[in-house]
């Protein structure tokens, strides 16, 4: 097995978009990034895949029962029913059980003690997700929970896939706990920004040019929540709500 090819337990390796209108969302981000969407009916909801540069990353998802859109992150396990049971046992929800998805894979969706959501996966050998590794312009290359209780969360997830913490101080910012999988950087988590802020993961979209980025969400009706700004010493990021609500941050190295 090739070192680029999955699977990745530990990893994020694929992004679904939970919006309730998926034509206007597909618009927004096929014009921001180079995306192709192939179009796969399941049952009465059509499963919009999205492949950007080698292969698919993720999919949107029309879903009119979500509180509000959001990108939700697939983080690769080796035993979705085990992780979903352990889950339950250490603080977490189980929101929707492990579950099948037809010639794909096994996931589940699952919520940390501090209520941030996230699915597990594990894909059959040719459908592995992303490899979490590889920069590509387009493709997520960060995921980020922002939390109420940092230590919590930080708890939760060790016990779930075992991630090691190295802690960051970033001044005003507070702690950065970064999430190490082995040797590899897996996300971050952070308390935060807002104290009437739910907890949710933030989806890093790479780029090669920030404010060329940034502007032109701008321009396709996106808001912004944070401009440009540096992180120190690792590069530059914003934030911001794309035109139907789901919160995405931009990265640049």
């Amino acid at each position: 097995m090739h070192a680029n090819q999955g699977p990745w337990p530990g990893r994020f390796v694929w992004h679904d978009l939970m919006t309730k209108n998926a034509k206007a969302s597909q618009d927004f981000y096929c014009a921001m990034f180079d995306w192709q969407i192939q179009e796969i009916p399941m049952g009465p909801c059509t499963y919009r895949m999205i492949t950007c540069g080698p292969g698919p990353i993720g999919g949107i998802v029309e879903e009119q029962n979500i509180p509000a859109p959001h990108w939700m992150p697939y983080l690769a396990v080796d035993d979705v029913d085990a992780k979903a049971k352990l889950a339950g046992t250490i603080g977490g929800t189980c929101c929707v059980p492990p579950t099948d998805i037809p010639q794909t894979g096994r996931f589940a969706v699952l919520g940390d003690p501090t209520g941030g959501y996230f699915s597990i996966y594990k894909g059959l050998p040719e459908s592995q997700g992303f490899d979490p590794d590889v920069p590509v312009p387009g493709r997520i290359c960060w995921n980020e929970l922002l939390t109420t209780d940092p230590a919590k969360a930080v708890a939760f997830y060790r016990k779930l896939v075992g991630w090691k913490t190295q802690d960051k101080d970033m001044g005003p910012m507070g702690t950065y706990h970064l999430q190490l999988n082995g040797d590899k950087q897996a996300g971050g988590i952070m308390k935060s920004p807002q104290p009437d802020m739910s907890s949710a993961w933030l989806c890093y979209f790479f780029t090669t040019d920030l404010e060329g980025s940034h502007g032109k969400a701008k321009k396709l009706g996106a808001t912004e929540l944070v401009p440009p700004s540096p992180i120190p010493g690792i590069g530059r990021f914003s934030m911001l709500l794309d035109p139907t609500g789901a919160a995405f941050a931009l990265f640049s190295m």
